[in-house]
């Protein structure tokens, strides 16, 4: 059989701030394929990608019973024209459920990448758990990120551009707060909002970078903005195009992250790498943290209280023997290694 991927996703995009960074993943992973089809469910502003990369969507007008109709079309077309040696699903379960019988059809095996907590019921629920048991594969970013225990699970860790998100901090300050993450209740954001306005830091700028992918998350969107709109020192940026990130989050020196449990967020990766620290509320980040964990994780609103007021005791050196300790930690979780890191799975 031929070394062709047939590869799904949620979007390409350059320019969106959550998903900007799939056209990475394609790169990387198109080192191992002669051939890659990309199929996705929205289409915006293509980057640059090697000429052995072909893609294929609908544009983001197209409403949800479209995208389906159009994904189940196109992927009938390319599994009739090529062989593949291998489906990979890139957080789309939705995209494997409505293939699943073209890739059966086929004998194409599929691999899921998939790191959320995942809906706790109803069809969406459903349509993960289809996804989950139909799949060869599943690969996801830590222990807790996947919501259904099996030994198809595998912890693999994320991929971060390290060759972008670079640290070049000569010296450590208290003076830009950022909250780096998706807008939706499930993020949390009011409670990193809340402590930093309880902080001896209030009076400081705290940015909240990132916008809505819903319309839930556009209704909390604007819940947010008019909660805090009597606060001139909080300020909701909205959506950066991805590829802009490094060089706009290098002028921010302390993160807070709110997500819990099944939220291994990136965002956290990427702060780090440029020399952000970074205050979480997701255990499975103590690995990476080691014996620092204590003083950047929050159990609560109060707890983080405390530990943004203990940045004072901090000093510059403290902060560089921290950036030292977990490089090696991030280094694992970087995209140059990604490919190598698939392969088992595919």
């Amino acid at each position: 059989m031929d070394n062709n991927l047939l590869y799904l996703n949620l979007a390409i995009d350059k320019n969106d701030t959550s998903l900007g960074f799939a056209s990475s993943w394609i790169v990387e992973i198109s080192k191992i394929y002669s051939r890659v089809d990309v199929v996705t469910l929205r289409l915006g502003e293509i980057p640059n990608l090697p000429k052995n990369v072909n893609i294929y969507g609908p544009q983001s007008s197209k409403n949800k019973f479209k995208k389906y109709m159009y994904l189940h079309k196109e992927v009938n077309n390319l599994t009739k024209a090529n062989n593949y040696s291998r489906c990979f699903s890139h957080m789309s379960a939705i995209s494997i459920f409505v293939t699943s019988r073209l890739l059966k059809k086929n004998k194409i095996k599929s691999t899921l990448w998939f790191t959320h907590p995942g809906p706790s019921f109803g069809l969406k629920k459903f349509i993960l758990f289809s996804a989950y048991k139909f799949s060869e594969n599943i690969v996801t970013a830590s222990k807790t990120s996947f919501p259904f225990i099996s030994n198809k699970v595998n912890i693999i860790g994320h991929a971060i551009d390290k060759k972008n998100f670079k640290n070049f901090k000569n010296q450590y300050k208290i003076l830009n707060f950022l909250i780096l993450s998706r807008i939706s209740k499930s993020k949390n954001i009011e409670m990193s909002i809340d402590a930093f306005l309880n902080s001896k830091f209030k009076d400081k700028n705290l940015d909240i970078i990132g916008g809505p992918l819903n319309s839930n998350d556009k209704d909390y969107f604007n819940f947010l903005i008019s909660k805090y709109r009597q606060y001139e020192n909080i300020n909701f940026v909205g959506k950066i195009a991805h590829s802009k990130l490094p060089t706009l989050i290098n002028n921010y020196d302390i993160c807070f992250n709110s997500a819990g449990d099944g939220f291994f967020d990136k965002s956290i990766l990427e702060a780090l790498s440029c020399g952000i620290l970074n205050f979480y509320h997701n255990r499975d980040f103590d690995d990476i943290y080691g014996p620092y964990a204590e003083r950047f994780y929050f159990d609560n609103e109060t707890d983080l209280i405390n530990k943004i007021n203990s940045l004072s005791l901090m000093t510059s050196k403290d902060t560089e023997t921290f950036f030292h300790e977990i490089e090696e930690k991030l280094n694992s979780h970087s995209l140059d290694t990604l490919a190598n890191r698939l392969k088992p799975f595919f």
